[in-house]
């Protein structure tokens, strides 16, 4: 299944589960801000949180490779930091869960760029 603008299957299920990843991320955040009665570093983390979708979904719209790439990697290291703050915690719950989010966008993000080399080199140079 390739798209009609080149960026292929990988890109999509990579952008795709990114996008989730940030909404996730961000649902959570705006639950605690809830939570925390609007406490001011609860504000903060929304704010950083509610980011990061619109920008992915910027990406997405763009079509960009790069910026995808560069999300990806940003939403695989909140949710690893996610899953240590879970383990500091002493909850199962929100310990896996984000170290599983994080181990899906890394393999995606790898999926996509090995495809993404793939094509480039099959390209011929005089194109």
């Amino acid at each position: 299944m390739k798209s009609g603008d080149g960026l292929g299957r990988a890109y999509w299920i990579c952008a795709g589960f990114t996008l989730f990843s940030a909404i996730v991320s961000a649902g959570f955040s705006l639950l605690s801000l809830r939570m925390a009665g609007g406490h001011e570093y609860a504000l903060y983390a929304a704010s950083r949180s509610v980011a990061l979708p619109l920008a992915t979904i910027y990406a997405i719209a763009r079509r960009s490779r790069a910026g995808m790439a560069t999300l990806a990697v940003a939403m695989t290291l909140v949710q690893l930091f996610d899953g240590i703050i879970g383990l500091r915690l002493h909850d199962p719950g929100r310990a896996y869960g984000p170290f599983v989010f994080a181990a899906i966008n890394l393999g995606l993000l790898y999926w996509m760029n090995r495809t993404s080399n793939q094509q480039s080199k099959a390209i011929p140079a005089g194109m």
